[in-house]
């Protein structure tokens, strides 16, 4: 402790630290080491100093450092195994210093100032020595890296080990694996254990599953089942470019008559009704439709199909042809008497044929060929008094026979 020395303002160390007096001690000073204060003096001791790092003792003694200060006792010298303490000689651990000191067939065993090799005990299957010789069980179960299977516990036994099977209680929507190690989903999708309803896809979740409603359907929270969604409804003419109908789940695009479906499953081409050849004569194919057509002379039938020929001769307002009109199909012809008329060019009127000039009569030469209309007349005649029958070859020419009468008195 710190203390006056008496008669004086010094204050020194009982137990021989160096002390000086400190004065007017302020907030600011820090307090040293082994501060002792005394009213408005303070004592300031240092550190214990090793004197024996400079001091010196007698050849045969050897220092030892105490507390503020040190002694010199007499020199000690330790016999081989130990080693000098500050108590004295203390024994040296040879085996601890190195543990393979004896080999690996034997245990190193420490002796005051020495130590002695001792050969290991053989150990039986399952155990092994400790460091002191002693045979103690082996735990397969944690010294091996698998000694079971995945599906089994390891237990371990005295010198041995058991393998036990696993025993897994799995939770809801889990089962055993196969090799029993572990718990497995249980896809209730697959195995059809699911509720879900109609319209309702499932799908398989860790534990457990969920129903979505599919493509075309929607929720009804109410009755909470999955409901038909009527898409011609929802999404009026954007669907399908001409009709739209509603089916379960989905819908389906049609087209009115004249139309076919195109590649797309929406628009709407127009069909060529005429490669179906429905006409019986002409077809003119119309978009969504088709319009049937008649060559000349025919008209088109109440089946808008079939052409059928017009009876130009019965039908006809005016007098196609001059004596009779004969009716072909497609069209008609003009038919003259059969003797005594020919055609004319335009098909229509009918000509006289001169039977006289042409040569066709049948007449005699004594008699006359006198043409009529369609016909002709063979005459025979009697020339007056004074006159007699002469031939003429220009009157032959044009009449077919030369007979005429010539008077006498010429």
């Amino acid at each position: 402790m710190c203390a006056k020395k008496k008669g004086t303002d010094e204050l020194m160390y009982t137990n021989e630290y160096s002390c000086h007096l400190v004065w007017n001690l302020g907030s600011e000073m820090r307090t040293p080491l082994n501060v002792h204060t005394l009213s408005k003096h303070a004592c300031v001791c240092s550190a214990d100093v090793d004197e024996c790092l400079t001091h010196k003792c007698l050849p045969h003694q050897r220092c030892v450092n105490t507390e503020g200060s040190f002694t010199c006792r007499p020199q000690i010298t330790c016999p081989p195994g130990y080693h000098l303490k500050s108590s004295g000689c203390q024994d040296v651990d040879e085996c601890a210093m190195r543990k393979d000191r004896c080999g690996k067939d034997f245990l190193c065993e420490n002796t005051p100032g020495s130590f002695k090799c001792i050969p290991k005990q053989k150990c039986l299957s399952g155990f092994t020595q400790d460091a002191h010789g002693n045979c103690v069980d082996i735990n397969e179960c944690s010294s091996l890296a698998q000694p079971c299977s995945s599906s089994f516990a390891c237990v371990n036994t005295v010198g041995s080990f058991n393998c036990q099977q696993k025993v897994l209680v799995c939770n809801r929507g889990y089962h055993t694996s196969p090799d029993g190690a572990s718990c497995a989903d249980v896809d209730e999708c697959q195995m059809g254990s699911h509720a879900c309803g109609v319209g309702q896809i499932c799908h398989n979740l860790p534990g457990s599953y969920r129903c979505d409603c599919q493509t075309g359907y929607q929720f009804d929270a109410l009755r909470k089942v999955c409901t038909d969604v009527n898409e011609c409804w929802s999404y009026p003419g954007r669907l399908c470019a001409q009709t739209c109908e509603n089916t379960v789940g989905s819908y389906l695009c049609t087209c009115t008559a004249g139309f076919i479906l195109a590649s797309d499953q929406k628009n709407c081409e127009d069909i060529n009704e005429c490669d179906q050849k429905p006409c019986s004569q002409e077809c003119v194919n119309m978009h969504g439709s088709y319009q049937c057509y008649c060559r000349q002379g025919y008209y088109l039938h109440e089946d808008g199909l079939t052409c059928e020929d017009i009876d130009e001769c019965s039908q006809s307002i005016g007098k196609l042809c001059a004596f009779q009109c004969v009716n072909v199909v497609g069209s008609y012809l003009c038919a003259c008497p059969p003797h005594g008329y020919v055609m004319s060019a335009n098909g229509h009127t009918c000509t006289d044929v001169d039977e006289c000039k042409v040569g066709s009569h049948n007449c005699s030469s004594e008699k006359t060929c006198f043409n009529l209309q369609g016909g002709f007349r063979c005459l025979s005649f009697d020339c007056p008094h004074n006159y007699k029958k002469v031939s003429s070859t220009i009157l032959f020419l044009f009449y077919n026979t030369g007979l005429f009468c010539k008077s006498l008195n010429i």
